[in-house]
């Protein structure tokens, strides 16, 4: 498992999921649905809310991030889904 997400490459996906996105309703609340990944933002804008693979990745302020899963093979799929979307059109 790769220990670090770069927090860098969590706002690229975050952005290209909410532009390329279709709308849907969250765990949190209203977000975006794009290849696989849903993603949406808290009531002050300051989280960032990732859900697929059975993982839940929360990033917060100062870019530090909390992960959800179950088995670091959820974390390992998780990661490989973000570098995916990163590299799509």
């Amino acid at each position: 498992m790769q220990n670090l997400i770069d927090a860098k490459l969590l706002m690229k996906v975050f952005s290209k999921i909410e532009q390329k996105g279709q709308p849907v309703t969250t765990t949190v609340g209203n977000g975006f649905e794009y290849a696989g990944m849903q993603i949406a933002t808290g009531f002050d804008g300051y989280d960032l809310y990732f859900f697929a693979e059975g993982v839940s990745l929360t990033l917060g302020f100062h870019q530090k991030y909390h992960i959800d899963a179950v088995n670091e093979a959820q974390i390992d799929a998780f990661i490989l889904r973000l570098k995916q979307i990163d590299n799509r059109d």
